[in-house]
């Protein structure tokens, strides 16, 4: 992996296919990814991307939208069938933006506490509600990531897939803050060993990295570690002070940081890094091997030449902190 390397989160804004993969192909060259396009409407969202995935394993997952977002639908309907056809497009734009790359590609799936989190029961429950269909859910997500994985691979032969887990709902979830159907109450978080069993059945589909990643403060980075992921992404603004200890414990531990950060210009950006570095102990160059950059969640709110200039930006930066002599 090219230290410090920039790639995006995942959602970017408009629906043009292929104008964001070309943006994609030319901004993050070291790590590309497929970019999701939620703008396209319902099935283009994480939510329904992934459930769409799931459900192609396990009909019991079966989807359809609702007032409210995804609920459990008795078989795959008109709603799942235009997630396909989007998957579907983005594939074949990728394969063909693509022909004859070598080299790393990453791949964003919603994780399963964030699908539990979000999908409706008929009832009007959450999937958190029962316990067994969370666990059934994990099984049937990590099939639907090692069939997804080997479906990209078949169409970029020469790429070293890398999986992003999104899981902006995880800390909720596991403090027992998602609240219930009546707004009364909140769900009963699982128990941690539940929890690491869930998020490792991905890492256990998956033998490439994994990247867990969360728009959300206060990530359980141990229990996510202990599942077996390999890399974190975060927003780093949201963990202020806590930055250094968090990014020296990942370190320490080999873990890769993916840092979401914004920042107004290079030297901005590389005083960022270099404070950041000095608080942990690290020369800039040892930081550089330790982190990838990304930009904070929100690209979707922009417009995709605003976008563009972002991920150029973290371009900019990133060469300069190799650059950078201390």
């Amino acid at each position: 992996m090219q230290p410090a390397a920039v790639t995006g989160i995942g959602s970017w804004p408009g629906v043009d296919v292929r104008e964001v993969a070309r943006v994609i192909r030319d901004t993050c060259q070291d790590l590309p990814h497929i970019g999701e396009l939620p703008q396209r409407g319902p099935g283009a969202d994480m939510i329904g991307r992934t459930a769409s995935l799931v459900s192609l394993v396990s009909t019991d997952f079966s989807v359809e939208t609702s007032p409210t977002g995804w609920r459990l639908a008795r078989s795959r309907g008109r709603d799942l069938r235009r997630a396909d056809a989007f998957w579907d497009e983005d594939l074949d734009v990728v394969e063909e933006m693509y022909q004859g790359y070598e080299g790393d590609f990453k791949v964003q799936l919603v994780g399963p506490w964030t699908l539990a989190a979000n999908l409706e029961l008929p009832s009007g429950d959450r999937l958190l509600r029962d316990n067994g269909v969370c666990r059934e859910l994990s099984v049937a997500l990590a099939q639907a990531a090692f069939d997804h994985v080997a479906k990209i691979q078949s169409r970029i032969p020469g790429a070293n897939i890398i999986l992003q887990i999104d899981e902006p709902s995880l800390p909720a979830v596991i403090n027992g803050e998602i609240k219930t159907q009546s707004g009364w109450g909140a769900y009963t978080p699982p128990e941690p060993h539940e929890a690491q069993i869930a998020l490792g059945q991905i890492t256990k589909a998956h033998s490439g990295l994994n990247i867990l990643h969360s728009c959300a403060p206060n990530l359980p980075f141990g229990l996510i570690s202990s599942a077996g992921f390999k890399a974190m992404s975060i927003d780093a603004s949201l963990y202020g002070s806590k930055l250094p200890d968090v990014l020296g414990e990942q370190s320490d531990a080999g873990n890769l940081m993916v840092l979401g950060i914004s920042a107004q210009n290079v030297k901005s950006g590389i005083e960022i890094l270099k404070t950041l570095a000095n608080q942990i102990g690290f020369s800039t160059q040892t930081l550089a091997q330790h982190i990838l950059l990304s930009p904070p969640c929100g690209l979707i709110s922009m417009p995709l030449s605003q976008a563009r200039e972002r991920i150029e930006m973290l371009n900019l930066i990133s060469k300069a902190l190799r650059e950078v002599d201390s």
